[in-house]
């Protein structure tokens, strides 16, 4: 026997679940206001009360967050000048390759149109070797245990 507030909850639930526009019609995802329920059900958080902080612990929040940005911005600015100490080198070895063997450098610089994936454009992979460790292999006779 079913309680009386479990056969409202459901009739309440089913009454929200056809609730909305028609099928077919613009406003729900796919024809069915049924997604745009369960989305909201499932996404939509309520909003969290603001974090009140005493005046020291403010400091303390103020301190850490402008370490944090100079940190970014010393890992950005080591990664920058490594690209550009990078491209300086990829411009010496150019300027190198062109000075040495012009048509070697035009080969260089035009690209492949027709590039077959699997055979021209190979994948950098780590596999296992193709033989693997032999653990029957004779001990070294040389050595005293």
């Amino acid at each position: 026997m079913s309680s009386p507030f479990l056969r409202t909850a459901v009739t309440a639930h089913r009454g929200i679940m056809r609730a909305g526009p028609k099928k077919g019609s613009s406003g729900a995802l796919n024809g069915d206001a049924r997604n745009d329920l369960i989305k909201k059900v499932l996404f939509d958080a309520p909003p969290r009360p603001p974090v009140r902080m005493s005046p020291e612990d403010l400091t303390r929040h103020e301190t850490i967050e402008r370490a944090w940005k100079l940190v970014r911005q010393q890992r950005r600015q080591e990664h920058e000048k490594g690209l550009v100490r990078k491209f300086e080198m990829m411009r010496k070895a150019n300027a190198e390759l062109e000075a040495t063997s012009p048509m070697l450098f035009k080969h260089s610089q035009t690209k492949e149109r027709n590039a077959v994936f699997p055979r021209q454009l190979r994948t950098l992979t780590d596999t296992p070797p193709k033989q693997i460790w032999n653990y029957r292999s004779a001990v070294n006779p040389t050595s005293k245990a």
